[in-house]
């Protein structure tokens, strides 16, 4: 939001003001005549707008916006979770115990892996920590795919 909170009395996130609904998308309150939210971009055209509607209806609103962003997983998101949870943990946890990079580079975590290469980690307290990390990631990117009901996991 730009702001621009002269609209409403209290700048409180839970309610919008008489103007203004929440984004289809991320649940941000807007502008009721925006196209494209300001936070996440996403564009509103299309979205029966309630002009006045009660309390209890916009609630509905925020309730299942959060529920979509909670069980719903944007093309993207799916496809780096699947390549996370792809991997063989048992191959990975013994890989990042000899090179700690060479872990976080199979998980596709390159950032991780040239940080901790070029940081020496590898050397140091890489060989506790990398291995739980790994463990973790691919425990949890199965768990966010079982939730979304993606098949398989």
């Amino acid at each position: 939001m730009s702001g621009d909170t002269s609209d409403r009395p209290d700048s409180t996130p839970d309610k919008p003001g008489p103007d203004e609904v929440f984004c289809t998308e991320c649940g941000e309150i807007i502008k009721e005549r925006a196209e494209v939210c300001p936070e996440c971009g996403v564009r509103q055209q299309g979205v029966e707008r309630s002009t006045g509607g009660s309390e209890e209806s916009q609630m509905d609103t925020t309730i299942n916006v959060q529920k979509n962003k909670n069980s719903e997983l944007t093309d993207r998101r799916q496809y780096e979770l699947e390549a996370i949870a792809s991997k063989n943990t048992t191959t990975v946890v013994l890989v990042s115990l000899v090179l700690t990079p060479a872990a976080y580079w199979m998980l596709g975590k390159k950032a991780l892996a040239v940080v901790n290469f070029l940081t020496f980690n590898f050397f140091l307290l890489g060989f506790f920590i990398v291995p739980i990390h790994c463990y973790i990631m691919i425990n949890n990117a199965q768990e966010q795919l079982r939730k979304a009901g993606v098949a398989g996991y």
